[in-house]
């Protein structure tokens, strides 16, 4: 298989792993995702507000956010642009809904996120080096 077919899907399991272990609030896996010296930014409204330099403290401050009762990312499109074949950027479309609880009531959010991604393949292994998060909008629909 062409390298960079096999390095596409890769690439897209990484960010899909992301989703699915974010929906079981398992932030402890991103060490499996995100270089040790990860480079994050994200942006609320266009506003930087969160950075971290290292994965750690990245899981932190996302634990400081709480848990949602419930969660679903959903990954859209991916656009990945091979640098070499070692390094390699991208951006991914996701929908992150989540349901948590204020004054004893559900709420819900629903947040249009758009992740600027810097990928680096390290032992036949690839992971997120950097990241930029830019949380698009965000929606409060009533619950049902």
């Amino acid at each position: 298989m062409d390298f960079r077919m096999q390095d596409r899907m890769e690439l897209k399991a990484l960010v899909d792993f992301y989703a699915t272990e974010s929906d079981k609030n398992n932030q402890d896996c991103y060490v499996e995702i995100f270089r040790p010296d990860i480079k994050l930014n994200v942006y609320f409204g266009g506003k930087l507000g969160m950075t971290a330099t290292d994965v750690q403290d990245m899981i932190r401050q996302y634990k400081a956010f709480g848990a949602a009762k419930v969660s679903f990312h959903m990954n859209g499109q991916q656009n990945v642009d091979f640098v070499d074949e070692t390094h390699a950027t991208g951006t991914c479309y996701a929908l992150a809904t989540l349901v948590t609880e204020e004054d004893g009531m559900d709420k819900l959010t629903v947040h249009a996120v758009r992740y600027f991604d810097k990928y680096v393949k390290i032992d036949g292994r690839w992971w997120i080096a950097e990241r930029e998060q830019y949380f698009e909008w965000s929606a409060f629909p009533q619950m049902a």
